[in-house]
């Protein structure tokens, strides 16, 4: 999904007047006129969040915007007891997730990274009822001061705002982290951030035993998180009826493993194809349009040396018997996608080699 057009131009006037003065004023201006268009909704735990694009969809789940934060990010990364976790925060939106960080570990350095100003101007004048919000806010204030040539510094040094595209971000920054909050739009809606070669940066950008959370359950985005070396795992989501996706860089712990439906679609169906953008410039278009192209190409192929098997077929298990064999073993989901591919195509990473050079 992407944010509302209506909402972003209502916003985007309160922008041009903002001056670091009169917010109390602003809050209430702007708060009357998106609720007045019907473009912000109150969760049921009472934070708000923005319709999408597409105005029968919320940005955050009507279970609610703190909720989510909370259950499927702050929770789940184990933040709390990690002395000073470095955390990415990546499509900071409204600001629910960083605050949660904070509040969770008040000692957390957190990268914010947000393309969409307008979004990210909001959250100046929500009420999410942590005191660790006023610390995001006064973060977010100074970006817009100091846009405008408005001297104003922020007394937070462990919280920075970065108001691009998070490709252009990581490409630019090399920082091990503990834990990255990937709270992009749905790869279906906005494909940019699912990308294998994005999910290679970050892996490189992701501590040792640290982990990437996602909402997301997409099989590309699962297939690609495997081959970039994460080990990929999943946890019952808060509002969604598929679970959320972890994906941890060399844990030393066991990690639970994903359905086994997921990891025989994952390991054997051309679904699995990645997303790929080499150049990490790619429009979202663009992306989906050569992952279309790659798709038929491998299907054809598939069928050309009988290696293709319907998602339908894989998803009810009629697959070898010693691919079945292998989900029996002690391994990791990973692990265990990555012998199946192995043994079926003869190549654990035959999904993301074929992307590159589009032939068998």
């Amino acid at each position: 999904m992407l944010p509302n057009k209506k909402a972003l131009k209502i916003i985007e006037k309160y922008i041009k007047i903002y001056d670091g003065k009169n917010e109390d004023e602003i809050k209430r201006s702007l708060i009357k006129d998106l609720l007045k268009n019907d473009v912000l909704v109150k969760t049921k735990d009472g934070t708000f969040t923005l319709k999408a694009e597409s105005e029968d969809e919320l940005m955050h789940s009507n279970v609610g915007a703190l909720t989510e934060s909370i259950y499927k990010f702050v929770e789940p990364s184990n933040i709390a007891s990690i002395k000073q976790p470095k955390i990415l925060d990546l499509c900071s939106g409204l600001g629910y997730n960083a605050t949660t960080a904070l509040h969770y570990n008040k000692n957390a350095h957190i990268d914010m990274v947000e393309v969409c100003e307008e979004v990210l101007f909001l959250t100046l004048f929500l009420d999410i009822p942590y005191k660790e919000h006023e610390i995001i806010k006064d973060k977010v204030r100074e970006y817009f001061l100091n846009k405008k040539g408005i001297e104003y510094a922020s007394n937070f040094d462990n919280v920075h705002v970065y108001v691009m595209d998070a490709r252009e971000f990581i490409c630019k920054k090399k920082t091990d982290y503990h834990a990255i909050f990937h709270d992009a739009f749905s790869p279906k809606r906005d494909p940019t951030l699912y990308t294998y070669d994005f999910l290679e940066m970050l892996f490189f950008n992701t501590k040792k035993g640290g982990v990437l959370i996602s909402y997301s359950s997409s099989i590309p985005f699962r297939s690609a998180l495997v081959d970039c070396g994460f080990e990929i795992s999943e946890k019952e989501s808060v509002g969604r009826k598929r679970g959320i996706t972890l994906a941890y860089k060399c844990p030393n712990f066991d990690v639970d493993r994903v359905n086994r439906t997921d990891e025989r679609v994952i390991a054997l169906s051309t679904t699995a194809l990645p997303y790929r953008d080499e150049s990490l410039s790619l429009s979202s278009l663009e992306i989906e349009n050569f992952r279309r192209e790659l798709r038929k190409q491998l299907k054809d192929d598939l069928i050309r040396i009988d290696k293709f098997i319907s998602t339908k077929r894989i998803k009810k298990g009629k697959v070898p018997d010693y691919i079945i064999n292998i989900q029996e073993e002690a391994l990791s989901s990973s692990k265990v996608i990555k012998k199946m591919r192995s043994e079926f195509f003869g190549d654990e990473k035959f999904f993301i080699k074929f992307s590159s050079n589009g032939c068998l």
